[in-house]
């Protein structure tokens, strides 16, 4: 991404003219941490859904869906939504950012499959449950989105929608959030798709109030 900052002499006035345009320059371990990070506070936030029977919106919820009404493994189903936005991304966002994303999805299915072997929650109570998993995924995607990535899915899509139109990721995203929870009123418990909005609500407002172009690019 060009800084378009003009070529200088003196070194000092370069990192003024980078916090004007509004760039911040990550290194290789910067990335790399904010992915793992991502990654993990996102699977956590899945892994929290779908302990209480709850949903999300994205391809996350519709692999939960899916999972629920087929009995097949999440993560399997989670892998295979997200092949066909790969091409769209590299199309759109470009190689490293598929690849990245290709990392955090494929990690993300993974570590929520492994979940129930290393948490077990005695109780957990689903209004809750709805609530931290919107916050902890919420912050996982947009560490993620911040450090060139994303969780793959509807998430490729909304990043395009927001850089090409303006329209913020998680006003976006929860538009699409929208229509999979309809579809979740014929497969899971009334009360639980209510629960489930509440925490997609929570999810998306954080993204919506905290990845923004004009506050936040990363090179």
């Amino acid at each position: 991404m060009n800084t378009n900052i003009e070529p200088n002499d003196d070194a000092s006035r370069a990192p003024a003219a980078s916090a004007r345009e509004g760039f911040v320059v990550h290194s290789l371990l910067d990335n790399l941490q904010g992915q793992v990070f991502g990654i993990l506070m996102t699977a956590f936030g899945t892994f929290l859904l779908r302990s209480a029977g709850l949903i999300t919106g994205q391809t996350a919820g519709l692999s939960l869906l899916i999972s629920y009404a087929s009995g097949w493994s999440f993560g399997l189903i989670f892998f295979l939504i997200n092949l066909p936005f790969y091409a769209f991304g590299f199309k759109r966002m470009g190689l490293g950012f598929v690849i990245r994303s290709f990392i955090s999805a494929t990690s993300i299915s993974i570590l929520v499959e492994l979940a129930p072997y290393l948490i077990i929650f005695e109780k957990l109570d689903v209004v809750t449950a709805a609530v931290l998993a919107g916050c902890a995924a919420g912050v996982g995607l947009i560490a993620l989105f911040r450090h060139g990535a994303s969780a793959g899915g509807l998430g490729i899509l909304a990043l395009y929608v927001q850089d090409r139109f303006g329209i913020r990721a998680g006003w976006f995203q929860l538009g699409a959030d929208l229509l999979i929870f309809a579809l979740s009123f014929l497969i899971i418990d009334s009360s639980a798709v209510i629960a489930s909005l509440l925490g997609a609500f929570v999810l998306n407002t954080l993204i919506a109030f905290n990845h923004r172009k004009d506050w936040y690019v990363a090179q």
